[in-house]
């Protein structure tokens, strides 16, 4: 690859990944633009991005840094900003006088895929890598989290890389490596959605990334895989074709408190949400078939309402109802799920969703063609919207208390009530 390939390349990536604003933000974050940056806030920690700032003017950049201080510090987050080698000089000086500690530089390193292809045949007899989708069993859940764990540092962690993913959020695919049946690497991979490039947030061991590299098959557009890479793992990037595009360095600022350890809003999957399902089913009756009515054995005390025609005006009451009562009996840090019958489910905050500048609340109350569920956790109090009865129930004595006359003003008498 020649210089004004690079060149080209880098142009791209500049214009396309940094700064950039997806169509659908990650699970639980808020984008917000000031200026020329973006701000992403995660609830646990934000960030920064922008393409290159070489228009700003130094007197406005100290400004800038300063109002992301303020933006930051009044949710609670530590910053990342990241800066590459083609910023002003000036960037880094007003991120270290405004108190941020830089890590050490990394390599951005840019492949052309479709050059990559007729290198793939390469030792793809010696590697047998899977999507985690397929890899399946118990010797692959209880080791790759842990090879994750023990490496790095990554660009983006697996968790971050996990609590990201959304059902309308960018595609990502997370790969292990397996010898004799034993896994011995992970490899984790997202494609900005929009643009021409795959972005790799990790791989645990050096010596796999030519056979992850290989396996990796974009969707769509996407043709360039870039990495931030140091030390081994850069090594064998470039040996497996890669090429260097500049530097980045991560500016940190963190604060006097601990952040919060979890996002405003997550997406369950796997075990989490099945065990709800099932413990829905054992212990509430619920059941699913349309001759299956109430399909739900709500335990005392308990009220269930007729729910009129879906107008918005209506769903969008019953939501502003529901909501603040969930709020109202939710502890500070605790958790409610919204369930959704056959697709995907969250687990939000009351405290931090709905608001100005907070992610939204998941789902809706009014059961729009499946089952919906507003819970707590333990089950203790909650909603069932029922899409064939037309009914919405609340149980547990607290939130019937804080919502049940609202909901008679709105949707009339209860059709069942038990005590």
């Amino acid at each position: 690859m020649d210089r004004s390939e690079q060149a080209r390349l880098w142009a791209a990536y500049a214009a396309q990944v940094r700064g950039r604003v997806p169509e659908w933000p990650p699970t639980g974050a808020v984008i917000e633009r000031d200026g020329p940056l973006v701000r992403t806030h995660y609830g646990t920690h934000g960030t920064v991005g922008h393409q290159p700032l070489t228009d700003v003017p130094r007197a406005e950049l100290a400004g800038l840094v300063r109002r992301q201080q303020e933006a930051f510090a009044a949710r609670g987050e530590p910053v990342r900003w990241n800066a590459y080698g083609q910023d002003p000089p000036d960037l880094a000086q007003e991120l270290a006088a405004a108190g941020f500690t830089a890590d050490a530089p990394r390599s951005l390193l840019v492949a052309d895929l479709a050059r990559l292809a007729p290198n793939r045949d390469a030792g793809a007899g010696a590697a047998d890598v899977r999507s985690i989708g397929t890899a399946g069993g118990p010797q692959a859940d209880s080791s790759w989290r842990a090879l994750a764990a023990a490496s790095g540092p990554h660009a983006k962690p697996l968790a971050e890389f996990e609590a990201d993913r959304g059902w309308r959020c960018d595609p990502g695919d997370l790969s292990l490596l397996f010898e004799q049946g034993r896994v011995v690497a992970a490899g984790w991979t997202e494609v900005a959605r929009g643009t021409e490039f795959m972005l790799v947030g990790g791989v645990t061991e050096p010596a796999a990334a030519a056979a992850f590299v290989r396996h990796w098959t974009p969707p769509g557009p996407a043709g360039y895989c870039a990495a931030e890479a140091v030390g081994e793992l850069r090594t064998a990037l470039l040996a497996a074709g890669f090429v260097e595009l500049t530097t980045v360095r991560t500016f940190r600022l963190d604060l006097a408190v601990a952040p919060a350890r979890t996002r405003p809003v997550r997406e369950l999957a796997g075990a989490e949400e099945d065990a709800v399902w099932d413990r829905l089913r054992t212990g509430f009756g619920f059941r699913t078939r349309v001759v299956d009515m109430p399909g739900f054995a709500a335990p005392g005390p308990s009220a269930t309402w007729p729910l009129g025609d879906p107008e918005e005006e209506l769903v969008a009451a019953l939501d502003r109802i529901v909501r603040r009562g969930l709020a109202a009996v939710t502890p500070a840090g605790e958790q409610v799920w919204w369930l959704d019958w056959q697709h995907p489910c969250y687990s939000a905050d009351p405290q931090r969703v709905g608001g100005p500048g907070q992610p939204q609340w998941p789902g809706r109350a009014y059961p729009d063609g499946d089952f919906h569920l507003y819970v707590d956790p333990d089950l203790r109090f909650g909603t069932f919207g029922h899409p064939w009865e037309h009914t919405l129930t609340v149980f547990g004595a607290g939130l019937l208390g804080a919502v049940g006359a609202e909901l008679t003003d709105l949707l009339g008498v209860p059709v069942r009530r038990r005590d």
